[in-house]
């Protein structure tokens, strides 16, 4: 037995199996129903409503002009009889206690075909099926029932999430009645279709507001034509919001009057067009056949095959349930999803212990030389374990600790390697969660780049997200030294983008993954600017260009470094976008203004920028500036003067 379980198709069936049996107690129990409701709600879309179905609006215009809610009823009675030429008329309004001008009412509802309101208060069951147990109707102030008007109850159901999605047709009880929508439809077609006693989906056909509305307010003053209303189906109820009436739907998240929630149960009752859901024999069918699938994909073909097949199994499958929804059928979409995903997880990492032998080995060979992202991808593709390179646009990272050496020479050996070792260990993290590969350390310098030897179209924005988080992370790490008596070091980190040359470098004995070339370079130099300017990350024109829609950056100068004969633009940057407050933001206005103006040779007007801009937050940037512009006013440089500022050492 054990020899047969160490096979691997018969473990792939074990677990497609296993999970399907899960995933099947999960639908039987009704585990996850709230959610696979909320997934079927997304397949509702609107389509077409009936024309002969009407809505005489109790909303706001009809308040503003009638006044307060509740009406006297005679109200209720003139709009009847400007209604008269409609086919029914279903009144969403609760009658339930008597008032002084109910004859006038009683008279109107004698002149037309009228279904009123009634409610169950309170239910139990009998037998397994829901029985009424009280009820209110109509006054008896209005008619009889059967004789001057008709009546149905208003009651839905509102599952457990707050949605309003299906009703009951009939209800035994204490009385037995049809719903109020069943009802309408027999006094508008003469005949009561047949609806068996179970729960009915409501097909909702439109989002609220897609009938036909009109103010009762027009009605009741006559503003309409009353021949609009000839052999149509009429609904009065309330669609102010005051008033309470509504319920929160499928189709929309916006809550739909209880009125038109009737004029969709009314659509679905004549045109036969409801929603039935999947039975639980096709829906278990269904989960079995998907584990399986899952199983057999993913032990013919290697992973990412096989997860493409099933992306497009479940594609397809979603396809197919928004086709049969239109067609009235409400296929189970979570459960079987669900299967997918819970066989696919464990075979997976099934699959990966298997296979963990060949990985050891590569881990073992080439582990000692480079990053784990280096790994992953060699695993992958063992073909590259060879000498050579390429080239990739990239973004490459320099940083280095601020007077090292006078540090060092301050600190116990012990302290020096836990503060290097506290630093470093810090750094490489948060390196390698935003995915760059850190290249090797120099010291106490550490080179990393994004881009290779995974593509990364945004490595531009990873590499600057990862150099902010780096600075904050040592802003903690001064906190902790500086307990630790320890003296508080800072950093400065160069980032610049483009081509340069990756791959394994090296003899045929030992060779290290990494990039060469004069972008690599450039970003070295730039490190070294800090120095100058006082600033913590430096970044060229071409990674500023990439990334301004997302940092905020301060141009800081125009230099040429030591073995350049091209002037670069360089920015600091500051933060993300959203990050900068409002006085860091004045900071660099006063800034960049003062740069604008040195660079027009307006060296007083440059000075007073460059002093706003130091009285906001002390800045060593604004200090050099301050000092070029007092030498320039005494002594202005050439005619040819470009404002490049020439760099004489690295």
């Amino acid at each position: 037995m054990i020899n047969i379980l160490k096979k691997r198709i018969i473990k792939t069936l074990l677990v497609s199996f296993i999970v399907a049996a899960i995933t099947t107690t999960l639908l039987l129990t009704g585990f996850l129903n709230t959610w696979e409701s909320k997934i079927s709600d997304a397949l509702y879309s609107p389509s077409t409503t009936l024309e002969d179905i009407v809505i005489v609006a109790i909303d706001d215009q009809s308040l503003q002009d009638l006044g307060r809610w509740p009406w006297p009823r005679e109200y209720i009675a003139q709009a009847i009889e400007n209604l008269n030429q409609s086919s029914v008329i279903g009144i969403d309004i609760s009658f339930f206690e008597p008032t002084d001008d109910d004859i006038l009412l009683a008279s109107a509802l004698k002149t037309a075909n009228v279904v009123l309101a009634m409610e169950y208060t309170s239910f139990s069951y009998h037998d397994g099926e829901l029985y009424g147990e009280t009820l209110l109707k109509p006054t008896t102030t209005l008619g009889t029932p059967g004789e001057d008007y008709q009546i149905g109850f208003v009651n839905l159901y509102t599952d457990s999430d707050g949605v309003t999605r299906s009703f009951t047709p009939h209800i035994t009880g204490i009385e037995n009645h049809d719903h109020f929508s069943l009802v309408i439809v027999n006094a508008y077609s003469g005949a009561t279709p047949y609806l068996d006693n179970s729960r009915k989906l409501i097909n909702f056909f439109s989002e609220p507001g897609g009938y036909t509305y009109i103010s009762f307010s027009d009605v009741y003053q006559n503003k309409t034509n009353p021949s609009y209303f000839q052999g149509k189906i009429v609904l009065i109820g309330a669609t102010a919001p005051d008033l309470h009436d509504d319920a929160i739907v499928p189709i929309s998240n916006q809550a739909m009057p209880g009125v038109e929630i009737n004029a969709n149960m009314v659509q679905s009752i004549l045109t036969r067009d409801f929603l039935t859901y999947q039975d639980d024999y096709s829906s278990i069918g269904l989960i079995f056949l998907f584990a399986l699938a899952t199983g057999l994909l993913l032990y013919r073909f290697k992973i990412h095959i096989a997860t493409i097949f099933l992306a497009l199994l479940a594609f397809v499958y979603i396809v197919i349930a928004i086709y049969t929804f239109d067609s009235g059928l409400i296929l189970n979409i979570l459960y079987p999803l669900l299967a997918i995903t819970l066989v696919f997880i464990p075979l997976v990492v099934l699959y990966y212990l298997t296979e963990e032998k060949s990985r050891k080995w590569i881990t073992s060979v080439f582990g000692k030389y480079v990053s784990p992202v280096i790994i992953d991808n060699l695993i992958k593709n063992p073909d590259q374990i060879k000498l050579g390179g390429e080239k990739r646009n990239i973004t490459i990272m320099f940083s280095d600790i601020r007077g090292f050496t006078p540090i060092s020479e301050k600190l116990d050996p012990e302290d020096l390697v836990n503060l290097l070792n506290d630093y470093l260990t810090e750094m490489t993290s948060i390196i390698q969660k935003g995915h760059g590969l850190v290249d090797k350390y120099m010291g106490d310098a550490i080179m990393a780049f994004w881009g290779a030897p995974l593509d990364q179209p945004n490595h531009f924005e990873m590499a600057c997200t990862s150099c902010l988080e780096m600075i904050e992370k040592l802003r903690e790490l001064q906190i902790k030294w500086t307990q630790e008596n320890i003296p508080a070091v800072n950093i400065g980190i160069g980032l610049n983008s483009g081509i340069a040359i990756v791959g394994n470098m090296g003899s045929s004995n030992r060779f290290d993954y990494t990039a060469i070339g004069d972008n690599v370079n450039l970003a070295s130099r730039l490190e070294g600017l800090n120095k100058v300017y006082g600033t913590n990350i430096l970044i060229t024109e071409y990674t500023q260009d990439k990334v301004k829609e997302h940092f905020a950056t301060r141009k800081i100068d125009v230099v040429r470094v030591k073995g350049k004969s091209k002037p670069i633009h360089i920015y600091e940057l500051l933060a993300k976008n959203d990050q900068l407050d409002a006085k860091k933001i004045e900071f660099v206005r006063h800034y960049e203004m003062g740069l604008e103006l040195y660079f027009k040779r307006k060296w007083q007007s440059a000075v007073e920028s460059f002093q706003a801009a130091d009285s906001l937050i002390s800045d060593d940037a604004s200090k050099v500036f301050i000092t070029r512009c007092k030498e320039f006013s005494k002594t202005s440089p050439a005619k040819e003067w470009d404002g490049v500022w020439e760099m004489k050492t690295k």
